[in-house]
């Protein structure tokens, strides 16, 4: 072939290949360049995310029930460091670390060294003051309960994820997580950051502080009762509530079995719920204070009105109910003292089942109080529509047989009756602030509905009050106070009969009658041993609480002790037809 031939065959070759080459380059730099960029910058840089400070979750009085320290792993990057010893030492010195040791281990070729793990804020502030881009500060945050298992069920606890899991962690985990910020390093072969290429970060943004209207000081106080109780009763379980009446604030809630959610290892799942709210249980006698208030509200009857008791046994619809002791005549303040079954049976046939049926709904029975909203965990109980009771059930459900009842809504029922007849929302997000203290959000107390007059409460009040100084609750006295309360002993029903050796005892009650500033309910769950009763069980547990709420509140002990209307002590009043 001539040479000029394949002179002219190198060109086009050439020419050609210089053709493809720039239609390479015109496809890259023109049509592909964002890919490629991208494909670029993900290979050389990778966004780090700066987590932020979860919100804290505090008491009505600012203490803290949970909070979020901020910790960081230090790292260097010995490639590029400058003056090696002088700088080792200065990190030597600010870690607490020894210096010849660190000196030694250094090597210049490792870009990734872990310095010490797990750092303080201000630690890590003096080692900024180095201005020495060659440390990798790596942040993580790690959410801390101070208080241990204190209030645990209310507070919740954290995912693996650190994202609430249940309780006010959970309902609130919007307010309480904050925005995370960026850090954008430019990284080596091997993915790890070369600090000395690093640019600015975005700051991350910390979340709001959620306040409680739980009184860590109460709190602790019922917590401490219930511990008792565990080991005087060895219960299944353990239900308390502390509310205040006029605003429905919950003040303390706690519940037996518990665990602590600093160790989340040793963590059962059914001990986690917030019993006092998922759980609905037969209340027992403590439901009485329902028709009373019914009909005394419906004028059907006065605390004074005489109901004959049948010696102890009355026949309706078939069935057999009983007194635990047999009487004849007994005002309706002595049915409510002696907690008489036949009384209340009487007092609700004359009310009848609908109007029986409006006022237990009125007092909350049968519908979640949904003070938890979102969490998605609250029962409603259990109120079957009145359509659907058998004949029996009119004298049944009065007593506390055949329904079932949250905590939070008997606490609330009595609140109802304390607070003159209205009754309120539960209450537990006092308000929210912004990391600088500012109030963004306050929940204050709402009214759901006026359940009975303030006369009709106050009456049912005198009642309670009577429970105490002369009825099944002589135990329950609080010392330097006047206290209204009733008793409970739920027979629990077992595969569709009622037990003969397991009880729920209970004690529901206020302090002080004249100006009531607490309710508490303690309901102890098949206390084991020879007490069984709610008068015996829960009622010395009600007495050693209150005086130590009252105590904490600031109520000063009354100096007089107050004269009530008892069985011994009678109070004139016109007569009434016997029921």
């Amino acid at each position: 072939m001539p040479q000029r031939q394949r002179a002219l065959y190198v060109v086009v070759f050439l020419a050609f290949g210089f053709t493809l080459i720039s239609l390479r380059l015109v496809d890259i730099m023109l049509y592909r360049h964002d890919r490629f960029e991208a494909e670029a910058t993900q290979n050389h840089w990778r966004a780090i995310e700066l987590p932020p400070r979860r919100g804290s979750i505090v008491d009505t009085t600012g203490i803290e029930l949970a909070q979020t320290y901020l910790l960081h792993d230090i790292r260097l990057d010995g490639r590029n460091l400058e003056k090696a010893e002088f700088r080792l030492a200065q990190i030597a010195d600010i870690l607490q670390l020894d210096a010849a040791q660190l000196i030694a281990d250094f090597d210049p070729k490792n870009g990734y060294a872990l310095l010490k793990r797990e750092v303080d804020e201000a630690t890590v502030s003096r080692l900024k003051e180095l201005k020495l881009r060659d440390l990798i500060i790596e942040p993580k945050s790690k959410r801390a309960y101070p208080n241990g298992g204190l209030a645990a069920q209310i507070i919740g606890f954290l995912d693996n994820k650190q994202r609430g899991a249940m309780g006010i962690e959970r309902l609130m985990e919007q307010e309480l997580r904050g925005m995370p910020g960026e850090r954008l390093v430019e990284i080596d072969s091997r993915r790890r950051e070369i600090p000395a290429f690093r640019r600015k970060d975005t700051a991350p943004k910390d979340g709001h502080q959620v306040m409680l209207t739980i009184d860590l000081s109460i709190q602790h106080a019922v917590e401490e009762q219930l511990d008792k109780l565990m080991v005087q009763h060895q219960p299944r379980k353990i239900y308390a509530v502390v509310v205040r009446p006029q605003t429905g604030e919950i003040l303390a809630m706690a519940n037996r079995p518990n665990f602590n959610p600093n160790d989340r290892d040793s963590i059962k799942p059914d001990v986690t719920r917030n019993f006092c709210v998922t759980d609905s249980v037969e209340p027992g006698s403590i439901f009485k204070i329902v028709p009373i208030a019914a009909g005394i509200n419906d004028g059907i009857i006065t605390k004074h009105t005489p109901i004959y008791c049948e010696n102890g046994k009355f026949f309706f619809a078939g069935h057999f109910l009983h007194d635990t002791k047999p009487n004849e005549v007994l005002t309706v303040s002595e049915v409510m003292a002696k907690s008489s079954n036949i009384g209340i049976a009487k007092i609700a046939l004359n009310l009848g089942e609908t109007r029986l049926n409006d006022y237990i709904r009125a007092f909350g029975f049968g519908k979640k109080t949904n003070f938890l909203n979102g969490q998605g965990s609250e029962s409603s109980g259990l109120l079957r529509a009145v359509e659907h009771w058998s004949r029996v059930d009119v004298t049944r459900i009065p007593i506390g047989q055949g329904i079932a009842a949250t905590p939070i809504q008997l606490a609330m029922s009595m609140a109802a009756i304390a607070n003159g007849g209205k009754l309120m929302q539960p209450l537990l997000v006092k308000q929210i602030r912004d990391a600088n203290g500012r109030v963004l959000k306050r929940n204050l107390p709402k009214m759901v509905r006026r359940v009975v007059s303030e006369e009709t409460a106050r009456a049912v009040g005198e009642t309670l009050e009577a429970v105490i100084t002369d009825g099944t609750a002589k135990k329950a006295k609080v010392v330097g106070f006047t206290a209204a309360g009733k008793t409970g002993t739920a027979q629990k029903a077992i595969n569709g009969a009622y037990s003969d050796d397991k009880y729920i005892a209970s004690f529901l009650g206020y302090v002080p009658v004249e100006d009531p500033q607490f309710v508490v309910l303690i309901m102890v769950d098949e206390p084991t041993g020879d007490s069984y009763y709610g008068g015996t069980v829960a009622g010395p547990a009600f007495s050693e609480l209150s005086r130590k709420i009252a105590q904490s509140l600031g109520l000063v002990p009354a100096v007089q002790p107050r004269v009530v209307e008892t069985a011994a002590n009678p109070q004139p009043e016109a007569q009434h037809e016997t029921y």
